[in-house]
């Protein structure tokens, strides 16, 4: 009997001190090892436009560019979730797109490459105008923002990328809630922060099924009136 506690105390011990060699073991890991490489700093050595770089995409860091020699090209801290290769302005060579996750959908900051200097340079205020759409064969664009009240509010804005700044021309408000002003469509003409009412259409309470439609349509139609 007392063979057997002994072998049982034995095995117990042994079984003990390989648990808490196994919890030294792990915690003597380095974090990079630990959680993985790919979770705290993803790089990608990258060839566009002619150019050879690597883009660093670190959670909760920066966004980083760096030439082939390591050079940093540029740095957001604004902590983007993503990023993608598009030509956004149709000048034939692709421009970068961060992308940030936040209360409003489809902010974004893009960076537009120069062929001159074969750099990537970002955009002034393009923040300001979320889920943007170019209107084929201009220099114009326009967004698209809700403001409240369940997205029966909203905002959409026509803006040129100028200098490497996004300014705005003109601007489409929804009003689909009563209590805020009367409802309906508010077109409006933009002068720096002078803004000028040019149309009211008058709609009822809640008839936003169309607006997506009625938004494209004016801005493709009426772009020019703008300038």
């Amino acid at each position: 009997m007392k063979l057997k506690f002994i072998i049982g105390t034995i095995l117990v011990c042994i079984s003990a001190c390989k648990k808490q060699q196994s919890e030294l073991q792990i915690n003597a890991i380095p974090t990079e090892e630990k959680f993985g490489e790919e979770e705290l700093n993803i790089c990608k050595e990258q060839s566009e436009n002619g150019i050879t770089f690597e883009t660093c995409l670190k959670k909760y860091y920066l966004f980083t560019l760096k030439s082939s020699k390591g050079d940093v090209l540029y740095k957001n801290d604004n902590n983007p979730s993503d990023y993608k290769f598009i030509d956004f302005n149709e000048d034939g060579f692709l421009d970068i797109q961060l992308h940030f996750m936040t209360n409003v959908p489809g902010v974004n900051e893009i960076l537009i490459f120069n062929p001159k200097s074969k750099s990537f340079i970002e955009i002034e205020n393009f923040s300001n105008f979320p889920s943007t759409i170019k209107i084929k064969a201009t220099d114009f664009y326009y967004s698209y923002e809700r403001n409240g009240c369940a997205d029966n509010n909203w905002n959409s804005d026509l803006f040129k990328i100028i200098d490497n700044k996004a300014i705005r021309f003109g601007n489409i408000e929804g009003i689909g809630c009563e209590g805020f002003k009367k409802t309906g469509i508010y077109i409006n003409k933009v002068n720096i922060d002078e803004i000028t009412k040019i149309k009211f259409i008058a709609r009822e309470e809640g008839y936003w099924d169309g607006k997506w439609d009625f938004i494209e349509k004016y801005w493709n139609e009426n772009y020019n009136k703008f300038e």
